[in-house]
């Protein structure tokens, strides 16, 4: 695809998190001229996290001003997931910023795919890439996963992932590898030097799940397998996202550098003592879900694992996130999917 015909819709979804949100949109607006893209931004934190989003935008330090284009237009069924749409743009190009308000918090899952059903059906637009808000991407991060994609006819193209700005070390390249033994995802070039030579096709070879940190997806892939399933909520949509990919291509652009902080929305920390409940739940929960619908004869391995991952909050002194493990592990066994019932986030 020449880049200079392409146009990209990137998705956002923030949670109370306007100072991640606006330094995203700052590094997106020195990305390379080309691709082209605009920028779509689901708050899933409601109307006063909406009102200080915009108002953060489009503030003094803001990289928007305020824009004229109505968004694109959506199916009654869809539209009624966002109750009120700002229209911005970023400063000094020519790149348009639509942020809506949810109706309530519809989980990263139900965020990305509100804007998903509004993109899909506009031609204008000739992938999307879904983006953490707490990332800034480097100027050429976009520009590498379209080539990466047209190159290597991909679906579905994932980045190398570092842990902040201007780190050296990887966090993840592109993604996941699927550990039957172990019933889990491992990262892929966990602790590497950014800019260590790769086997590309080695390392595309073992990609079962490209990071919900950074996806691109072209038209042709999710006009095939359909938007993220919202009964995963959080955790996992990337994980099943990409196993019904698969069948388009999971790729790797290595020059697509994405600094990723990680855990500013929903308290996923490295550390197992500091991770929010919320997180921890849900981790347990549907990696269960997850085995069960895509690799089902490691069931019982998964839910062993989830046993002794729990357990090992305890180890971290942290009985309360052992409990929220301990549930999480039962909702799973149980079949429960979707928003879960206490809803702390």
């Amino acid at each position: 695809m020449a880049l200079d015909r392409c146009r990209i819709g990137i998705i956002i979804v923030g949670f109370r998190n306007p100072e991640d949100v606006r330094a995203c949109l700052a590094a997106l607006s020195r990305s390379a001229v080309e691709p082209r893209f605009d920028v779509f931004i689901c708050e899933n934190g409601g109307d006063g996290a909406f009102a200080l989003l915009c108002e953060t935008l489009i503030g003094p330090a803001g990289p928007c001003a305020r824009g004229s284009d109505a968004p694109p237009e959506a199916p009654a069924a869809v539209s009624s997931g966002q109750i009120e749409i700002a229209r911005f743009a970023l400063k000094g190009r020519n790149t348009r910023v639509w942020v809506g308000c949810a109706t309530q918090n519809l989980g990263y899952a139900g965020g990305t795919n509100v804007w998903i059903h509004r993109v899909l059906p506009n031609p204008e637009w000739d992938g999307v890439w879904v983006l953490n808000p707490d990332s800034e991407p480097e100027p050429n991060a976009l520009k590498a996963l379209v080539e990466r994609s047209s190159a290597g006819n991909k679906g579905m193209v994932g980045s190398t992932i570092v842990p902040d700005v201007h780190c050296a070390t990887v966090y993840c390249r592109a993604g996941h590898r699927w550990r039957r033994l172990r019933a889990d995802l491992a990262l892929i070039g966990h602790g590497e030097p950014v800019y260590a030579p790769v086997d590309l096709k080695s390392i595309e070879a073992d990609l079962d799940c490209i990071s919900g940190g950074s996806m691109y997806v072209t038209r042709r892939c999710l006009e095939d397998i359909g938007p993220m399933d919202e009964r995963f909520f959080l955790f996992y949509e990337d994980a099943d996202w990409s196993e019904r990919a698969k069948k388009h291509g999971l790729g790797y652009a290595p020059d697509s550098i994405v600094p990723h902080k990680g855990g500013t929305t929903i308290g996923s920390a490295r550390r197992r003592a500091e991770r929010s409940y919320l997180s921890v739940y849900l981790e347990s929960r549907n990696n269960l879900t997850f085995v069960r619908m895509h690799w089902p004869r490691y069931v019982l391995l998964a839910g062993l694992f989830g046993c002794i991952q729990a357990m090992m909050y305890l180890f971290a002194r942290s009985p309360r996130n052992f409990q929220a493990a301990a549930k999480g592990l039962l909702a799973g066994i149980r079949g429960e999917t979707g928003q879960p019932r206490f809803h702390d986030r």
